[in-house]
């Protein structure tokens, strides 16, 4: 009987050693991994990591492959104006973005941590120590059920990314024609990300003026189509803050030049081919950051000085009725929509 007594202690024992391991092995709290970048003075990985784990004690850093909460912090300090984006990613692999601007670096890192500590336990009270960055929109708690999806839901910001447009103008053309071009263009563009005074601008677009009918010196009656496709290129704008603004632009043209000549009796049509470079000015307003209004006012430099003629059908001929000028002015009203 004592003999029973005792080995079912010892079987006892053993069970309580063998629950109690995985017990011991299994670490308390919340894992996270952090990656973190930072261009200009900001505090390193360390203080960042810091500061989640103050706002939210049950947060630890992970080990290994366990599951966890990952943060991929990426902060940026240029001429007085900070930025950060935070993509917090659940163990799942659902990812959400906030982004936050500031003063500082140091600010935004402090706005950073708070909202990575909420996403992580929206229940425990934090304590808010970034009353000077300017905070996140848009959020949407998920239901508490479940424990491995992040609290924090957002609508990403049109910041730090390139946004895109299309547009419609009006303009003219003095390098085409006896007299000016008027005509219409379609453009679409891309402009970079904000927080730098280098934010450039991409455009392409289809150009088409007509000039009319007008009489030359030498009596000859004149007609001219242009249609060209420019691919124009804005490296800046100045200042980058405010709505209203200037680009300087450069662009190149390729496309036709076609031109109806007619003296007395004779009559001649052709179809030139037109490349030409250039620059303009562009003074730019922007409304409710999608609706944009342009005017712009350059010079066209043709690269292909061609000529036309009624009777003469050769490149070289001395009754020629119009032969495109060394450069010309332009000028542009446009407007254009941009996506956010």
């Amino acid at each position: 009987m004592k003999r029973g007594v005792k080995g079912g202690r010892w079987r006892a024992c053993l069970a309580l050693i063998c629950l109690a391991i995985p017990a011991r092995a299994a670490k308390p709290g919340q894992a996270f991994r952090l990656e973190y970048w930072a261009d200009g003075v900001c505090p390193d990985a360390a203080e960042f990591a810091r500061q989640i784990q103050t706002r939210a004690p049950r947060l630890r850093l992970a080990e290994a492959d366990e599951p966890a909460l990952g943060f991929y912090a990426e902060l940026v300090e240029h001429g007085g104006d900070a930025m950060g984006r935070l993509t917090a990613r659940s163990p799942d692999g659902r990812e959400v973005v906030r982004e936050v601007r500031g003063p500082t670096c140091a600010d935004v890192v402090t706005a950073l941590a708070l909202i990575a500590a909420l996403a992580a336990d929206p229940n425990q009270p934090v304590e808010d120590q970034a009353p000077q960055a300017s905070r996140p929109k848009t959020v949407v708690r998920l239901p508490a059920s479940d424990e491995r999806s992040l609290p924090l839901v957002e609508q990403p910001e049109a910041s730090a990314r390139w946004t895109f447009g299309v547009g419609v103008g009006i303009g003219f053309e003095s390098s085409i024609a006896p007299n000016p071009g008027y005509g219409l263009s379609v453009a679409f563009d891309a402009e970079g990300p904000p927080g730098s005074a280098w934010r450039p601008l991409l455009s392409l677009s289809a150009n088409r003026a007509v000039a009319s009918t007008a009489k030359t010196r030498g009596g000859n009656t004149t007609s001219f189509d242009w249609v060209a496709f420019r691919l124009a290129a804005c490296p800046a704008r100045w200042p980058e803050e405010t709505p209203l603004f200037i680009r300087p632009c450069g662009f190149l043209d390729g496309g036709f030049l076609g031109g109806d000549v007619e003296q007395g009796a004779e009559h001649q049509t052709e179809t030139k081919p037109w490349f030409a470079v250039g620059g303009f000015l562009r003074t730019e307003a922007l409304v409710a950051e999608v609706v944009s209004f342009q005017l712009d006012g350059g010079l066209t430099v043709p690269l292909i000085r061609s000529s036309f003629s009624a009777t003469c059908p050769y490149p070289v001929c001395e009754d020629i009725a119009f032969q495109v000028p060394p450069s010309g002015i332009l000028g542009r009203l446009g407007l254009s929509y941009r996506f956010r």
